[in-house]
């Protein structure tokens, strides 16, 4: 073989360049040392240190061995002992609803009807160009037979319409002025799931119940392209500030998916976000298709996600819509369902839960009555078995009551359990209590005994269904069964409290396996995506009670730090 002079100079290019190129990548872009770095690979394994190149983290090790690896450009952060874990994975949440709310009336927090009503004519008055009052988060218990009227809202607003759900946005308080709209009175009837509540002489009380709160919402303005995209980078902020870097999304439509892709599209999605489409009785053979066509162009992105499916299949314990085994202890005599109702025909439901599965979608249920979860197991045993498929990982939503005999169920067929610990939280449960009763309050929101039965436990936040959004939140009712303020003292219903490591697990590693992403976040592992937190506190070694204290002093989502405390 000949070589002349330029023969020479390209191999001599190419190594040259090989070395370039090899030292550029020898040193990490940001490397953490002297942390207490939770790996989640098990319950109890620690690093020190950890390198990031790009987006990926690239060593794990000791202090001294991890900062060897700096350059002159690594950003290099002394955590000065801190914990530091995977991102918080939000495994079901509405975010786009959740950031339009950021914009509208909230009564989180509210403990009384004065200050709710305060704060609905507060923002009223700093909000005149608004044809409609819209909002959300009052709570059952804050009302006496744990639902709001009309008066109250009248009293300080008639000339507008007020439209305000419940924290989980399964009822609805409006005013005389939204009923008039509305055209509901004394004989408007509703046939659908849900109710138009009604008092003693047959008057609409300004409850409106599940499917009913349709009848007022369709009037509210829908919210502009625009908007959209401007609360969704509202709701991205406030995520950062809580250490949140993955979520499901619990309902979408293939408009709201687009949302995602445009952000992604100009560089702005600062989390990973995956969207199952809403279904039920509605569905139609054209909207199956256009979800597969999403799906299937998708696939399994790393920043978004479109393989999934939401049904509705009942409603909730508090306004007596959750389905269950056997009548609510606070059943009235004329009380028309003691025992609630099932969303949606079961033989529908049985069938479309067979063709997604057939299809390969993942399919979410809501389930919060035992007879629902129940339906949901037998539902998804079916399609299993009809189409011998297997690791779907389907999952039944809220679960906040269950029987005893299906909990082992959950490790047999598969399914997930996908809970949100912070509506177990006491102090809001007062009305579910009192409507469950006491012989059945061992088995509410049953985390410790599901794990017991080997079922993979998944947590989330249910935002904005839910008093707040913050993980660890979520973390404090988890390990405590107590209010932040230490009620009661014994825990509520406590035999059902967990670890802060099982907790942690449910919001970080086995949100990742309930997405289909075990293999690439959701732990510190070399060659995951570098998705970390960093917390104020040691949450394995402080007084549990003291969880709620904790912060989220850094996030870094996809390499980058996308929020540090101030």
């Amino acid at each position: 073989m000949k070589f002349n002079a330029f023969s020479f100079i390209g191999i001599f290019l190419v190594i040259f360049s090989f070395q370039v190129s090899s030292q550029t990548k020898a040193h990490p872009d940001l490397i953490l040392i002297n942390g207490k770095i939770w790996t989640g690979s098990d319950k109890s394994t620690f690093k020190e240190a950890l390198a990031v190149s790009g987006n990926k983290i690239v060593q794990i090790g000791t202090s001294v061995a991890i900062e060897k690896l700096a350059g002159k450009d690594t950003n290099v952060i002394d955590l000065e002992g801190k914990l530091v874990t995977a991102g918080f994975n939000d495994a079901h949440i509405h975010f786009l609803s959740g950031s339009l709310g950021l914009s509208e009336v909230d009564l989180t927090g509210a403990t009384t009807i004065e200050d709710m009503t305060s704060r609905i004519e507060e923002y009223a008055r700093n909000n005149p160009e608004k044809k409609w009052i819209t909002g959300r988060g009052w709570q059952y218990t804050q009302f006496p037979g744990g639902l709001p009227t009309k008066h109250s809202l009248d009293a300080v607003i008639r000339d507008r319409p007020i439209f305000i759900k419940a924290y989980d946005g399964h009822s609805a308080w409006v005013n005389s002025k939204a009923l008039e709209l509305a055209n509901i009175n004394r004989n408007t009837k509703f046939n659908g799931f849900g109710e138009i509540v009604h008092d003693s002489d047959g008057e609409p009380t300004g409850a409106l119940k599940e499917g009913a709160q349709g009848l007022v919402g369709i009037l509210v303005p829908p919210p502009t392209q625009a908007e959209k995209l401007d609360a969704i980078r509202m709701g991205m902020k406030l995520a950062a500030s809580l250490g949140i870097t993955s979520l499901q999304n619990a309902s979408g439509s293939a408009e709201e998916f687009q949302l995602y892709e445009e952000l992604l599209s100009k560089g702005e999605l600062t989390v990973r976000a995956s969207t199952a489409f809403s279904v039920g009785s509605h569905t139609t053979t054209t909207d199956i298709e256009s979800f597969t066509k999403i799906k299937n162009r998708i696939g399994k992105s790393a920043m978004i996600r479109a393989s999934a499916v939401k049904f509705m299949l009942d409603g909730v314990i508090e306004s007596h819509t959750g389905a269950m085994l056997e009548p609510y202890s606070d059943v009235s005599e004329n009380e028309l369902l003691p025992k609630g109702e099932l969303g949606l025909p079961l033989d529908r439901y049985q069938e479309l839960v067979t063709t997604f599965d057939k299809l390969g979608f993942q399919i979410y249920t809501h389930a919060i009555g035992d007879l629902a979860v129940r339906e949901s197991l037998n539902a998804y045993e079916v399609a299993q078995d009809v189409n011998r498929t297997t690791d779907r990982r389907h999952r039944i939503e809220h679960i906040e009551m269950i029987s005893s005999a299906d909990m082992p169920r959950f490790k047999k067929i598969g399914v997930l359990a996908s809970m949100e610990p912070i509506h177990a939280e006491p102090g809001t449960t007062a009305v579910w209590a009192s409507a469950v009763g006491e012989n059945r309050l061992p088995n509410s929101f049953a985390w410790a005994s599901l794990l017991k039965n080997n079922a993979t436990l998944v947590y989330s936040s249910d935002w904005p269904a839910c008093v707040s959004l913050n993980p660890i939140r979520g973390l404090h009712t988890a390990v405590t069964r107590r209010t932040t303020t230490g009620q009661p003292e014994s825990g509520w219903v406590a035999e059902q409290k967990i670890k802060i490591e099982d907790a942690l697990l449910a919001y970080t590693h086995l949100g990742a396996y309930s997405s289909f992403d075990e293999n690439s976040k959701g732990r510190i592992a070399v060659g995951f995506l570098a998705d970390i937190i960093v917390f104020s506190q040691d949450l394995f070694t402080i007084d549990p009670m003291k969880t709620h204290e904790t912060q989220v002093v850094m996030t870094i989502f996809d390499g980058k730090i996308i929020y540090k405390q101030d």
